[in-house]
């Protein structure tokens, strides 16, 4: 008996996007937001006294946290008095008293519009007015006169000469006016104490690993537990225990995005002055409960007995699946194909992949839907390759417990095709993605995101020349002797290498959704 997903579960999976979609339908920011510039500048040194400091970013922002402080010569810590945020690129400080002389130092703390926090900070110094300089005044003094002596002579007889006294006018040099006294020193902050305060508490940087760790979690979870979903629909043949134990490792996946979507939620308030409700209104909390209810739907909806375990019939003819109602958990060739009662641990795979729309560059660079929809093949695809290598290496070493190859080399004849494919999609989709956020083909090299990026194709390039070994040496060879120990633990070891740098992808992807560009 063929068993056969119900048209109305994708029906269902659609609708439930589609809403998120229609509510959650974020706002575009033009870009990745930075610090660009400001007034005074850092080091400067200006005329007093100072009333208002602009501080100008690449896009748009808005405070967070402590938003703008400034440390005053006297080592208090003043908030502006008010702040225009124009367009949310550039922040127009008050302050009321004006800045007298001094240095002071000015911390910033903003959002971007992806909602990842930055931070930064500068110090200048104010000189005092100087005062207006005039021609010193002069003081010329009065004519000094002195007495001469002239002789009278009276009108009688014996007449006596009296001497008369007239005053002679001597020149004094003029005297200047006292210099205007020098202006007193100002006070300045001790320099430790300046650069103390301008090196901040370290908030953001914390709250930027905790995301880093959280995604980790999130991203793992999503590649290996939905690229195993599709090896146990199109890979995998082997027996109920081998599938049984696939659909464990299902679970542990959803537990792991849940548990990733917590852990970045509370590196959220680590940054955000928000309640849940207010948080739920920015896109990065958005993105973040999607995560974490996505994670709790795939670990509550693939509960053990979901989908079905059809196996070949106990007849002459093995062309006929059958369910098999006393089942051999030992019996090779059975697969696993999903029902609707797996409908609701996909839609939870579905809301992971839509918290990506809402986070990181996917938000912040490039035209959103285009963006949107390339990253979505690009996860899609990386779970497919990523998620089938990890499911073929808990099966082989699973086989190598039970000292039972079968199907070992059919599995990997069918990967193959498949992970070709997947790896084309990934290489076209990153590329697409990559000239979306970048402004130049150097900011690969310049940039914090684009060094990061240039590690992580190095180890998807790798990853490829591995399964390039398996597909043209191991394969090959596998179909000619599929009991061949030695081929079996070459391709063990292969699959082993290639899942660890798949690992390593995942981390270094969770680095590269926050670095700046």
């Amino acid at each position: 008996m063929s068993v056969h997903v119900v048209p109305r579960t994708r029906v269902l999976l659609l609708a439930v996007i589609a809403a998120c979609l229609t509510v959650l339908w974020p706002s575009v920011a033009s870009a990745h937001t930075d610090f660009e510039s400001s007034t005074p500048t850092d080091g400067a040194t200006v005329e007093g006294p100072l009333g208002e400091i602009t501080l100008n970013f690449t896009s748009s922002a808005e405070p967070a946290g402590e938003g703008f402080e400034l440390l005053e010569p006297s080592g208090e810590i003043r908030q502006p008095t008010s702040i225009d945020p124009t367009d949310g690129t550039t922040f127009v400080l008050t302050y009321d008293p004006p800045l007298e002389a001094g240095t002071y130092g000015l911390r910033w703390n903003v959002r971007a519009g992806d909602a990842h926090p930055i931070d930064g900070s500068f110090s200048f110094t104010v000189d005092a007015p100087v005062p207006a300089t005039t021609a010193p005044a002069t003081t010329t003094p009065p004519a000094t006169t002195l007495p001469t002596t002239t002789p009278v002579t009276t009108e009688s007889s014996g007449a006596t000469t009296v001497p008369a006294t007239t005053l002679t006018q001597l020149d004094v040099p003029p005297t200047t006016a006292a210099a205007t006294p020098a202006a007193s020193p100002t006070t300045t902050v001790p320099p430790a104490a300046l650069d103390e305060f301008l090196a901040g508490d370290d908030t953001a940087d914390d709250a930027a690993w905790v995301g880093r760790v959280g995604r980790t979690f999130t991203f793992l979870g999503l590649i290996f537990g939905l690229g195993t979903v599709a090896a146990l629909v199109w890979v995998i043949r082997g027996r109920r225990d081998e599938i049984a134990a696939e659909l464990n490792w299902v679970r542990i996946a959803g537990l792991a995005i849940a548990l990733g979507g917590f852990i970045e939620w509370a590196g959220l308030h680590m940054t955000h002055d928000a309640v849940a409700t207010e948080l739920l209104q920015t896109k990065a909390g958005v993105a973040v409960a999607l995560k974490i209810v996505g994670g709790l739907v795939v670990l509550i909806g693939f509960h053990p007995g979901v989908g079905r375990v059809v196996a070949p019939a106990r007849s002459l003819s093995a062309a006929t699946l059958t369910d098999d109602a006393s089942p051999d958990t030992r019996a090779a060739g059975a697969r696993w194909v999903p029902t609707t009662s797996a409908a609701i641990g996909l839609i939870g795979f579905a809301l992971v992949l839509a918290s990506f729309w809402f986070d990181g560059h996917t938000v912040s660079r490039g035209w959103w839907p285009l963006h949107a929809a390339v990253n979505l093949v690009h996860v899609l695809a990386a779970a497919v390759w990523a998620g089938g290598v990890f499911a073929m290496t808990t099966i082989v070493f699973m086989r190598r417990r039970s000292d039972d190859p079968t199907d070992t080399a059919s599995m990997v004849v069918r990967f193959s095709s498949i992970a070709g494919f997947a790896l084309a999609a990934v290489a076209v989709a990153g590329a697409v993605m990559t000239f979306s956020i970048i402004d130049e083909p150097g900011d690969l090299f310049s940039t914090q995101w684009g060094r990061v990026m240039v590690a992580k194709i190095v180890g998807v390039a790798l990853a490829a020349l591995l399964g390039a070994y398996n597909h043209f040496r191991i394969r090959p060879s596998l179909e000619q002797r599929p009991d061949d120990p030695a081929l079996l633990a070459d391709l063990r070891r292969t699959l082993a290498i290639e899942s660890g740098l798949f690992v390593l992808i995942v981390l270094l992807t969770s680095w590269l959704v926050a670095a700046a560009i």
